[in-house]
C-alpha cells in the first residue's frame, strides 16, 4: 500500500502539473473546441439541461455527458476557457490513475506506474485533456470499463488464470451479477459522451480477447509457439475457424447481452428519450444517421485518409514514446510467450489496442483523436518494454536504443529548423516557439550519454523527465501564447468589449467557431450584398466581420457612419478582418477604446 500511495502521488502531481497548469490561459483553439464551449455555455445561459445548441441552432454531433460536465463547471466556476476544460483535465487524471491500477494489477507497480507517466506525457493524450471535446471523458469511462474487467481477473504467478478454464468464456466474466452492473453501466456512462461506441468497441475488445483465450486453434507464427502459418489459405483458414460461430456465440453469451441491453436502457436511454421528444426526433435523426453511420460509411467534411493514416497519426500523437512503439509491439506481438507471467496481460492488450485501431482504419471518416482510446494499452505495452528493458528481462538491440535516441534529436532539430520558417511565412514574431525542440534533443543526447551496459533506471528517469517538460512547454507555455495571434478570438472580445450584447451581429464570407462564444451572442452568416443590406436595414446599430479584401463587394450598401471597432491579422493566413459598426444606436459604449474611419483603414 506505501507503493500504491507513493506512486498515485507521483502520478496526481504529474497530471497537476501537465494537465491543470495555465489551463485557461490559452484561447479556444481548432473547430470542436469551441463549438462544444459555446453548446456549453448557451445551454447554460438557458438553464437547459437536454438539448445541445450550438450559434442558437441544434447541434446533433455529440450527446449529452461533456455539457452536462460542463454546466456543472460553468455553475461553480462560471464561464471561461478554465471551466469549459476542466473536466477533460478531471477525466484524463482520473484516467491516468486508472492505467496505473491496470498496469499494476497485469505486470506489477513499476509498470503501472510508467504506464501513467508515459500516457500522461503524449502529445495527443494530452492534447485532449486540455481541449473542451469528449475525448477524455469517453476514454476515461472506457479504461474504467477495462479496469472492472481486469480487476475481475484471477491472477496467479504464471500470469492470468482462472479457477476452471473448461467453463470457456464464462470463466474470464466476472463471477457477481453487480460486477456485470458496474461494467456495462460505465459503458453507458460512455454511450451517453460519444454513442453507440461508448459500449460497442469496448465490448469487441472483450469479446475478442474472450475468443483468444477459449482455445483458439493454433496462433500465427510469433503468437504462440505451435505450428505457424504458412500461406494465404492458411491464414483465411485461420481467420475462419477463429471467427466461427461456435467460437463467436459462446463468448457472446459470456458476456451476458440481455443484461448489457436492461443496464444500456437504464442508463442511456431516458436523456436519449428526452432529447429526441424536445426536438421531434431532430437531434436523433442528425446524430444517429450522420454522425455515426455516416461517419464510417463515408468520409465526412473531407476527413479522409489511406488504411494507414492511424499508424502515422499515432506515431506523431504518441511522441516522445513511440520512438520505442514499432520494437515494443514487435516484442508483445512476435515474442510474449518469452515472458508466461506477463503473456495474458499483453495479449489482452493487442486486443484492447487493435479493436480501434482496426475499426477506425476500416472507418472512411478519419480524424487522428478517433484512436485516442488505443493510447492506454499502448502506453502500458511501452512501459512494460522499458521496465522489463531496465530489469535486464528484454535486451533492447543497439540499433533500437540508437535510433530511439536519434529520433528524439531529429525530431528536435526539424522543429528548431521548420517553426521559424512557418513563424516567417504566417506567424511574424513567434519564431522562438521552435525553441521546444531542444528539449527532445536533450533527452537523445541523454541516452546516448548513458550506455545500454550502465545503470538503466537514470536513462528511463531523464526520459520521463524530458517527456513531462516537453507537454508542459508545449501546452503551458507555447499554446496559450500562440492562442492570442487568433482574429476570430480578437474579434469576439472586441465586440463584447465595445458593444451591449443586444447588438446583433453578422458576418460576411468569413466565420471561425470561437467567434459565437467569445462575442456571446449569435453570429449571423451572409454571402451577398443584399443579404448585407437586408441586415443594415434591420440592424441600423448592427456589427460586421468581413475579410479587408471583402470590402469592394459591399461598398455599395455600407452606412456612411460606417467606423472600424477592431481589425485582425487572420490566423495562418494572410490578410486581416475588419470589425465595422453603422454608429447609429445608443447602444455602442463611448467608453471603449477610440475607433478608426473606415476610409482610414482602406487607404
Amino acid at each position: 500500500m506505501t507503493n500504491v500511495f507513493r506512486h498515485q502521488l507521483i502520478l496526481l502531481l504529474t497530471c497537476g502539473c501537465v494537465f491543470f497548469f495555465n489551463l485557461g490561459g490559452a484561447r479556444l483553439f481548432d473547430e470542436d473546441e469551441p463549438k462544444n464551449a459555446e453548446c456549453g455555455r448557451e445551454m447554460h445561459e438557458r438553464g437547459d439541461w437536454i438539448v445541445p445548441t450550438y450559434n442558437y441552432e441544434l447541434r446533433n454531433d455529440k450527446p449529452i455527458m461533456l455539457y452536462w460536465l460542463m454546466l456543472t463547471s460553468f455553475e461553480v466556476f462560471d464561464v471561461s476557457e478554465f471551466s469549459a476544460r476542466l473536466p477533460s483535465a478531471i477525466m484524463a487524471t482520473g484516467t491516468v490513475l486508472l492505467v496505473y491500477h491496470i498496469g499494476r494489477m497485469m505486470f506489477g507497480h513499476s509498470v503501472g506506474l510508467w504506464g501513467g507517466i508515459i500516457l500522461a506525457s503524449g502529445l495527443m493524450f494530452v492534447t485532449s485533456s486540455r481541449i473542451s471535446t469528449p475525448d477524455a471523458t469517453l476514454i476515461s469511462f472506457i479504461t474504467l470499463s477495462i479496469f472492472l474487467f481486469v480487476r475481475s481477473q484471477t491472477r496467479t504467478q504464471d500470469g492470468w488464470a482462472t479457477p476452471d478454464e473448461s467453463q470457456g468464456p464464462r470463466a474470464f466474466m466476472p463471477r457477481r451479477y453487480w460486477g456485470f452492473l458496474a461494467l456495462y453501466g460505465v459503458m453507458g456512462l460512455a454511450v451517453l459522451t460519444k454513442g453507440p461506441v461508448g459500449f460497442l468497441l469496448p465490448c469487441a475488445v472483450i469479446g475478442l480477447y474472450l475468443m483468444c483465450r477459449a482455445g483458439a486453434p493454433y496462433l500465427p507464427v510469433g503468437l504462440d509457439r505451435r505450428k505457424p502459418l504458412e500461406s494465404i489459405d492458411e491464414l483465411l483458414h485461420y481467420l475462419v475457424s477463429f471467427f466461427a460461430p461456435s467460437r463467436f456465440f459462446p463468448a457472446l453469451w459470456a458476456m451476458r447481452p440481455f443484461t448489457l441491453i436492461a443496464v444500456l436502457a437504464v442508463v442511456a436511454l431516458p436523456w436519449y428519450i428526452a432529447v429526441g421528444v424536445a426536438t421531434d426526433g431532430a437531434w436523433l435523426e442528425g446524430f444517429l444517421g450522420g454522425h455515426n453511420v455516416g461517419r464510417f460509411s463515408s468520409a465526412m467534411e473531407g476527413h479522409s485518409g489511406p488504411i494507414f493514416y492511424y499508424v502515422v497519426a499515432i506515431m506523431a500523437g504518441f511522441f516522445p514514446w513511440s520512438v520505442f512503439l514499432p520494437f515494443t509491439l514487435y516484442l508483445a506481438v512476435m515474442k510474449r510467450w518469452k515472458w508466461p507471467q506477463d503473456h495474458q496481460g499483453l495479449l489482452f492488450l493487442l486486443c484492447w489496442a487493435g479493436v480501434y485501431v482496426v475499426f477506425f482504419s476500416i472507418a472512411q471518416t478519419k480524424l487522428p483523436n478517433y484512436v485516442l482510446p488505443a493510447y492506454p494499452p499502448l502506453a502500458l505495452l511501452t512501459a512494460w518494454m522499458l521496465v522489463r528493458w531496465q530489469e535486464g528481462e528484454i535486451d533492447l538491440p543497439d540499433w533500437a536504443y540508437t535510433w530511439g535516441a536519434r529520433s528524439l534529436m531529429i525530431a528536435g532539430a526539424a522543429l528548431i529548423v521548420a517553426f521559424p520558417i512557418v513563424a516567417w511565412l504566417l506567424l511574424p514574431g513567434y519564431w522562438a516557439v521552435g525553441l521546444v525542440g531542444v528539449i527532445p534533443i536533450l533527452a537523445g543526447v541523454w541516452m546516448i550519454r548513458h550506455d545500454q551496459s550502465d545503470d538503466r533506471l537514470p536513462v528511463l528517469n531523464g526520459l520521463g523527465a524530458c517527456a513531462v517538460a516537453l507537454v508542459l512547454a508545449a501546452f503551458s507555455g507555447a499554446a496559450p501564447w500562440i492562442s492570442q495571434a487568433q482574429d476570430s478570438s480578437s474579434l469576439g472580445l472586441a465586440v463584447n468589449e465595445k458593444t451591449d450584447r443586444t447588438v446583433p451581429m453578422a458576418t460576411y464570407r468569413y466565420f471561425a467557431p470561437n467567434l459565437p462564444f467569445y462575442a456571446e451572442r449569435p453570429v449571423l452568416r451572409y454571402h451577398s450584398a443584399e443579404e448585407i443590406q437586408a441586415y443594415w436595414d434591420a440592424n441600423p446599430d448592427g456589427v460586421l466581420c468581413i475579410q479587408k479584401d471583402d470590402l469592394d463587394d459591399i461598398d455599395a450598401v455600407l452606412p456612411k457612419s460606417t467606423v472600424v471597432l477592431d481589425e485582425a491579422n487572420r490566423f495562418l493566413r494572410p490578410g486581416s478582418v475588419l470589425l465595422l459598426l453603422a454608429k447609429n444606436g445608443d447602444r455602442f459604449r463611448t467608453a471603449a477604446a477610440p475607433v478608426r474611419s473606415l476610409d482610414s483603414i482602406v487607404r
